[in-house]
């Protein structure tokens, strides 16, 4: 039996990636999650990764699994390995597929996908394809003043957007919720860590100023975040708040992690991509970082995706005019206190 993997792509829109297998794959025609098989010695975590990035040049965050799917084609038996994962990329580079698209999670099962493929589908969407229960809210209420605890059995068991966004606003207008869901973020139990910091990149969205109260201990905890998600998630909160909210006594620890960030060869696509952004902001408060973010941002964007050149040179570009333009005397500029 061969091992497969395969991964159910989600953006931050809840929506799903299918794939459509081009005309020099088996099975041509037919939709599928991406993946592939796993290598000698080679985890399937490594595998789905590797994969992803051969295939797409997309960067994933694994966020779950669901369960393997075992069918026997007739000439070779797999074992498929679905793995839940999140992106920030929006347009896959198709090396062997000749199709993508965006789905919600009901309409995965309108395609023709390959045999072993289907019942991931059925798997995917049957867990996303009803509206949030109709006590959750009322479970949220209840949970606001009862202890952490029972706040993380609920983010532990919360699979859907609807759900997340749910919580979100409730925490925009509970200062208790948003104070657990900040603490819990930290947690090291993967899902629950991840759905707390998820909620809280929600929350931003509604709206950034109820997050300022915690915008310090956000950029404590980035260095010790449990995962690549809740680092994601923490890094989108800061990009989405007015850096001016954020006390100076914390500004030269968040460009010092932010250019750390996009220095680290190994380092994820997004946090070098909010890293970007931050920094950026960064320029306008202190206008003698610009050609260092500027040199920082440029060499990244060398080897990078398509995506990320053209924001690596946007910023490039706005950053060389705001160098080019009268600087503030030495005595009115600012200094990021270490």
């Amino acid at each position: 039996m061969i091992d497969v993997t395969c991964a159910v792509i989600r953006n931050d829109e809840g929506l799903v990636l299918a794939v459509r297998r081009g005309p020099a794959m088996g099975n041509a025609g037919k939709w599928e999650f991406p993946g592939g098989k796993t290598r000698e010695g080679e985890d399937h975590e490594d595998c789905i990764i590797r994969e992803i990035d051969e295939e797409l040049g997309m960067d994933i965050v694994i966020c779950g699994r669901l369960d393997a799917v075992v069918h026997d084609y007739g000439d070779k038996k797999i074992r498929l390995i679905p793995f839940l994962c999140d992106t920030l990329s929006s347009k896959p580079v198709l090396r062997e597929h000749d199709s993508y698209l965006w789905m919600k999670p009901a309409e995965l099962l309108t395609l023709d996908m390959t045999a072993a493929d289907i019942p991931v589908a059925g798997q995917y969407a049957a867990g996303h394809s009803c509206e949030p229960e109709q006590d959750t809210g009322q479970e949220i209420q209840q949970l606001t003043a009862q202890a952490g605890v029972e706040l993380a059995r609920m983010m532990g068991r919360v699979s859907s957007v609807e759900e997340i966004t749910m919580i979100a606003q409730s925490a925009v207008n509970d200062s208790v919720l948003l104070s657990q869901l900040v603490t819990l973020s930290s947690s090291t139990e993967p899902r629950v860590g991840f759905m707390s910091s998820w909620a809280l990149s929600k929350v931003v969205d509604v709206d950034a100023k109820v997050m300022v109260p915690f915008l310090p201990l956000i950029v404590d905890a980035l260095p010790s975040a449990p995962n690549e998600s809740v680092q994601r998630s923490f890094m989108r909160v800061l990009t989405k708040s007015d850096l001016n909210d954020i006390p100076q006594s914390h500004h030269a620890r968040l460009i010092d992690y932010c250019m750390a960030a996009m220095r680290e060869p190994g380092e994820p696509v997004a946090p070098k991509a909010y890293g970007m952004e931050i920094l950026a902001s960064f320029c306008t408060l202190y206008p003698e970082m610009s050609n260092e973010v500027i040199g920082a941002v440029q060499l990244i964007i060398n080897d990078a995706s398509g995506g990320m050149k053209a924001a690596g040179r946007k910023i490039i570009s706005k950053l060389s005019l705001s160098t080019m333009s009268s600087a503030p005397s030495r005595r009115e500029r600012r200094s990021p206190q270490s």
